[in-house]
């Protein structure tokens, strides 16, 4: 069932809600309650122990490895104890907005991973999921989730 606030509210929550899924303040070890918020944080680089947060939110290994970072580069990060790069932190808020924007569509995390995970034929048979590889697919992802929350069919 499609969230009923309205969409502005939506999105301007959207990035706390990304942030809570990298793991929010304990995690980030700083506030993001926007857009901006994010960016400086992703400028940082995201501490390693975001992509664990993400993964507790049912984002699969395999899909970290292939969206975000690869696993011998995310092994050899946390025995360096060095964090992800600017693009890494950049690919796992992406994965973080659009697992939030799920989440908030269909208030439920069971749903959203479900609709996450599945084969649509709005996206030719692909998975939300193996789209949101680009910032173009998370954006087709975004407008996908968007319109259902404004009720259209997807």
């Amino acid at each position: 069932m499609p969230h009923d606030r309205p969409l502005e509210h939506l999105a301007f929550r959207l990035a706390e809600a990304a942030a809570e899924q990298l793991g929010g303040l304990d995690i980030l070890g700083c506030r993001v309650l926007s857009d901006a918020d994010m960016a400086r944080a992703v400028e940082l680089g995201f501490p390693v122990d975001t992509i664990d947060a993400l993964c507790k939110t049912g984002v699969t290994d395999r899909e970290i490895g292939n969206l975000i970072i690869k696993p011998r580069t995310l092994s050899h990060r946390r025995a360096k104890r060095a964090r992800p790069t600017v693009e890494e932190s950049d690919r796992a808020a992406r994965v973080a907005r659009i697992v939030a924007l799920a989440g908030r569509t269909f208030a439920n995390r069971d749903k959203a991973d479900r609709w996450l995970h599945k084969e649509l034929s709005a996206l030719d048979g692909r998975r939300p999921m193996d789209l949101i590889r680009t910032h173009a697919g998370a954006r087709v992802i975004e407008d996908l989730l968007t319109g259902m929350a404004w009720g259209a069919a997807a």
